[in-house]
């Protein structure tokens, strides 16, 4: 029996140390005084980095467990408790060696040490555990290995050729070659091709988020040509309803909301910009390294392009406290989570778990957290430029100057009424914060590195947002003069041209960066931008010369961009692949697709998937032409129903070897628009700002607020805005049900078609319900279904009956309800 088998292994190893005889060598508190060249070296490159990165966590300066530390050659000889964890000169007799043999004892509890490295320990141990200094290790960078290099995700892409098997008659293209062999492998086969009318309906609804008109439907159904199916998806893909659709799942990555969370949750005008550019985005197929960029670093692109700062409001879409007194931790709040979202949507790996120790399951030691936080430092948020030319920009300062002449004494009367209030304000706006965040304010603008700008920007915020500004506190007198003069000024409004308009966006610090440096641990040194060690282990190469190389900040997030964005980063290009994949099926062929690394789960096709981006890679790094050959597959039109479901799904219970095509409920927006598409209510009007939600136009265009969680689409699952959502939840709730029986907005949708099919087919009973499932279910009724229908009418088979119009609408309501309207199959 082991010893202390009944006790969790980590305590039975304390327990143990405690009991083991003093060493046969004398103790010593100081570094080793002779230590030759070869043992340095053999502790600088073996026994650091073991102890530093599977040690000291709990063995360390911070925490001691059982009274060890590890972090001392003092340590190791004093032991724990009742004893010592090594004997010099004997590892036979060390209860170190003994517990990462796991003999008995299993030390590291999560992953036993390789073999090599309980070698260089005995071997450490048995020199004589040779010491170089006496300064105590920190937790450092973990020790990247070869076999953490080897994690499929991290592997270099080879992509293989297609699978090609004499027995194979069902593969259109190489999607289903290797879909097929995982099929044939597990003693599977595929389900037969889906009918043309839902196939169709199912193409419509993936492509544009909308359904098929009938006559849409009646023109596929009537084109028999070979590539009927090939043209219908191009036709789809340069729709501009596409970019409306397939823009919202990358908003869902992004964390999209239009206010600024907390408590005051206030509307955010100018955000709506970042979610056009998206859209603009698809439609345009932009390549995704451009894509990338623009998001991560349109401000330093310098191309006089107005959408260029639009797309760096990816780096506004964080949550704001408007009356937050705290700058220092809310702005550290506001960069961590911009570390984490870039982490997820970018590198799909939770980068988040690396923030306080390296992370538990991924080699991302604590250090790759900060070097990516690093890129983001010098950020500067911007709310006074614009989304114009630099020549529309000229043109307005033109155009302002004869208005700012005309009206210069009034102004100048204006400015000297607000002086004093203004004064009170500010001194009362800063008098609120710490004192070192006033002292950010209060020095000079040229003096101030990057993060002491923020802290500035900080506090001007407050004082334009914070109780109503200084005007609120203007005297009875001094409001009438006010008024007056406000009177006069708008006298020279017919001068003044229209403001520009605005962008929320960010740029990059002029002048010094700050630091970038772990907290709370008073011995760390300022951590430079750079990129996943595993992957690339060197920094990120900054420019060379003025600033960037140095400490200031110029070009840091262009290089991240850039560097993501390589056709040659197994990671990242993995990762968007894998997106573009579940947008279509549902699941990716990695299921979780914000989580790539160890605690995701593994492809299901991995072979797949590395042809897939290497196709993705050839075709320029754009989705359509990903999109068209993933379409054109056979896999993806398959039927949902298939006729040896019972046995199949036994084998595979978790439908992941894709024998047929799986059930998925519409999304939120795709119900509403749906709804609004058939009762002919959709207004098809494309960009601008925000509309309320009883304005008919599409979902993707509507206002989103963070704490707003009670609309019709949050009810069906719309995301809040508060995370990086890769998969959104698919509820089935009462409230649904009542929301779509009872709810105003399905009443409302209802009568809409059902008086939109009476205006055209109300002499007729039979062509009118007719018409009511064909513009919902994308097929006409069968003879029962058309029976039952005219028996809930009350009406007789007749042609000629007359239909009772309240009746027909609460049909109407029933098909909106109908799963056959709610579900793709």
């Amino acid at each position: 029996m082991k010893p202390h088998s009944h006790l969790p292994r980590k305590l039975a190893f304390l327990l143990i140390l405690g009991a083991v005889a003093a060493f046969s060598a004398s103790p010593t508190t100081a570094a080793d005084p002779a230590v030759s060249e070869a043992a340095v070296k053999q502790f600088e490159t073996h026994i650091r980095p073991l102890l530093a990165t599977r040690c000291i966590k709990c063995h360390g300066a911070e925490k001691q467990e059982g009274q060890l530390r590890l972090d001392t050659r003092e340590g190791l000889l004093k032991g724990g408790e009742s004893g010592a964890a090594i004997v010099l000169g004997k590892p036979a007799e060390s209860l170190l060696i003994e517990a990462i043999h796991y003999e008995g004892l299993e030390m590291p509890p999560n992953r036993q040490l390789d073999a090599e490295s309980i070698q260089q320990m005995e071997q450490w141990i048995a020199a004589g555990a040779a010491w170089p200094e006496s300064k105590p290790l920190r937790p450092e960078a973990a020790a990247i290995t070869a076999e953490d290099r080897q994690w499929w995700a991290f592997r270099p892409l080879v992509p293989s050729a297609a699978p090609q098997l004499a027995d194979d008659s069902w593969s259109a293209n190489d999607v289903d070659r290797f879909v097929w062999k995982q099929l044939r492998d597990h003693q599977l086969l595929p389900a037969p091709e889906a009918s043309r009318e839902a196939l169709i309906r199912r193409l419509y609804f993936n492509l544009i988020g909308l359904p098929p008109t009938p006559e849409e439907i009646d023109a596929f159904l009537a084109d028999t040509a070979p590539d009927a199916w090939e043209r219908t998806i191009d036709k789809l893909l340069d729709d501009p309803r596409y970019g409306e659709h397939w823009a919202r799942f990358w908003l869902d990555l992004v964390r999209y909301s239009e206010s600024d969370g907390w408590n005051q949750d206030a509307h955010r005008p100018h955000i709506w910009r970042y979610r056009d550019y998206v859209i603009q985005a698809f439609n345009q197929d932009k390549p995704y390294p451009e894509f990338v960029r623009e998001q991560l670093a349109g401000d330093q692109l310098h191309e006089d392009n107005p959408e260029h700062l639009a797309a760096a409001g990816f780096l506004r879409l964080g949550i704001y406290e408007y009356n937050q007194r705290d700058a220092r931790g809310h702005w550290n709040d506001i960069m961590n989570e911009m570390t984490d979202v870039s982490g997820d949507v970018f590198l799909g790996i939770s980068m988040a778990c690396a923030r306080c120790h390296d992370h538990k399951f991924d080699p991302v030691p604590r250090d790759d957290y900060f070097k990516l936080r690093a890129f983001f430092e010098p950020v500067i948020w911007r709310d006074d430029l614009t989304a114009t030319t630099e020549q529309q920009r000229r043109d307005h300062a033109d155009a302002m100057a004869s208005w700012e002449e005309a009206s210069r004494e009034v102004r100048q009367q204006i400015d000297e009424l607000l002086k004093p209030y203004n004064d009170k304000k500010w001194k009362s706006t800063v008098a609120k914060f710490p004192l070192d965040i006033q002292a950010c304010f209060h020095k000079a603008p040229d003096e101030r590195n990057s993060w002491e700008q923020q802290m500035t920007y900080l506090i001007e915020r407050q004082f334009e947002e914070e109780g109503g500004g200084p005007l609120k506190s203007l005297s009875k007198e001094h409001k009438a003069r006010y008024d007056e003069l406000q009177k006069e000024l708008a006298q020279f409004d017919k001068l003044k041209p229209q403001p520009l308009p605005g962008v929320m966006t960010v740029t990059e610090y002029d002048g010094q960066a700050a630091p970038t440096r772990i907290p709370d641990d008073p011995g760390s040194e300022a951590i430079p931008p750079g990129f996943l060690s595993v992957l690339s282990p060197a920094a990120a190469a900054l420019p060379d010369g003025a600033p960037g190389a140095d400490s200031t900040s110029r070009g840091r997030r262009l290089q991240l961009a850039e560097w993501i964005g390589r056709s040659d980063n197994p990671l990242t290009m993995r990762v968007i692949v894998n997106r573009i994949w579940q947008q279509h099926f549902g699941e990716g062929i990695v299921r979780t697709p914000n989580d790539l690394g160890h605690n995701g789960e593994a492809p299901t096709h991995p072979e797949l998937l590395d042809w897939l981006t290497g196709q993705f890679i050839e075709g320029g790094l754009r989705m359509k032409p990903l999109h068209k050959t993933i379409l054109m597959s056979a896999t993806w039109r398959q039927s949902s129903h298939h006729p040896d479901a019972e046995r199949q799904q036994a084998l595979d219970p978790g439908e992941l070897l894709l024998w047929r095509a799986p059930v998925r409920r519409l999304r939120a927006e795709q119900i509403r628009d749906a709804m609004l598409s058939v009762s002919g209510h959709l207004d098809p009007k494309h960009g601008g700002p925000s509309v309320e939600e009883s304005t008919p136009r599409r979902g993707v265009y509507v206002k989103s607020f963070r704490n707003k969680t009670e609309t019709f689409m949050h009810l069906f699952d719309l995301t809040g805005g508060l995370k990086s959502v890769a998969v959104r939840n698919t509820t089935t709730t009462p409230i649904q049900s009542l929301l779509m029986i009872n709810g105003a907005y399905a009443t409302a949708r209802a009568k809409g078609l059902a008086d939109r099919v009476l205006k055209s087919h109300g002499a007729d009973p039979i062509a009118a319900v007719q018409r009511l499932t064909r513009l919902t279910w994308g097929r006409a009724a069968s003879e029962d279904e058309l029976r039952d229908a005219l028996a809930f009418l009350e009406l007789p088979p007749d042609p000629g009956a007359k239909l009772d119009a309240a009746r027909f609408r609460d049909l109407a309501h029933v098909l909106l309800n109908s799963s056959e309207f709610l579900y793709l199959d």
